[in-house]
């Protein structure tokens, strides 16, 4: 197992993994390079979603997204992430635009902690995602801008017109997701490292800014976070298998062209119950 930087200082390429055969030192030594690395990038993983969802599990406990429309038919725990349609129903979330900078279920009580994303058809053009090191970001961000965030909340929402006009919400689901106060600085349960805490899709107000003022001090953090040595871009191939840690990054995509084909899987799993709550 031997991996390859993508990135400047994060993202890694694990070659010659085979996930429905890798014994419990192989998956130790997996998640170790993963989490060190904050985004692992697993080519020519051709598999089944029996396959997909026992190796999510054997990560962490399995998340089920509230958006249960776009479940894979023998498995909640597959959410489909395309712009297909059959019999005029959508086969996947999310369409063909761009999508803002954010991190997964950071609406949530307990955000997933690990995201796998399975390129099952990947367009032409477009269509790539960006990560942003949130770690590396803080650290070093200038002072002046450090002590605006720590100690700072924020509230987190799934219902911000950014993270629902391309994926409705039903009203039971949107019961089953009221907003979350999370701190805009967390610390990682496993690594100690603390890591800025944005997700520009989804959080509507820090402290007790306004909206306005909210965005504003968002608009300052990315312009921060997305510089070029805290990012990558990563260009999909057919097969892959990219896996990223939410508490330590944040992602984004860009857009595609509607007439080209998408389909890729998703699947989550959370931290231990105990270490779930972002501190």
């Amino acid at each position: 197992m031997e991996p390859q930087m993508l990135g400047k200082n994060f993202a890694v390429e694990i070659v010659d993994v085979d996930l429905a055969s890798l014994d419990e030192n192989g998956l130790a030594e997996l998640r170790d390079t993963w989490m060190r690395n904050k985004v692992a990038v697993l080519r020519d993983q051709m598999i089944d979603d029996d396959t997909l969802v026992e190796f999510t599990r054997r990560l962490g406990p399995l998340f089920v997204h509230v958006r249960d429309q776009y479940h894979a038919e023998s498995h909640p725990e597959i959410m489909c992430v395309s712009n297909l349609e059959q019999d005029g129903r959508k086969l996947g979330s999310l369409g063909n635009g761009d999508l803002r900078w954010h991190t997964d279920q950071s609406y949530t009580p307990r955000p997933v902690f690990g995201t796998l994303l399975y390129g099952v058809e990947i367009p032409e053009d477009g269509g790539a995602t960006w990560f942003c090191d949130l770690a590396a970001a803080y650290a070093s961000m200038p002072a002046t801008l450090r002590a605006e965030v720590d100690g700072e909340t924020a509230s987190y929402s799934g219902l911000k017109p950014e993270s629902t006009k391309k994926a409705p919400l039903r009203p039971d689901q949107v019961a089953r997701i009221p907003d979350q106060r999370h701190p805009l600085v967390r610390t990682h349960p496993y690594l100690g490292h603390k890591s800025l805490y944005i997700s520009p899709n989804h959080i509507t107000q820090i402290g007790g800014k306004s909206l306005e003022e909210t965005e504003q001090m968002l608009d300052r953090l990315v312009a921060w976070a997305e510089q070029p040595d805290f990012t990558y871009r990563h260009e999909w191939q057919t097969n892959d298998i990219v896996l990223w840690d939410n508490a330590s990054v944040m992602h984004r995509r860009d857009g595609f062209p509607s007439e080209q084909r998408r389909f890729l899987k998703r699947t989550g799993f959370h931290f231990p119950e105990e270490l779930g709550v972002p501190f």
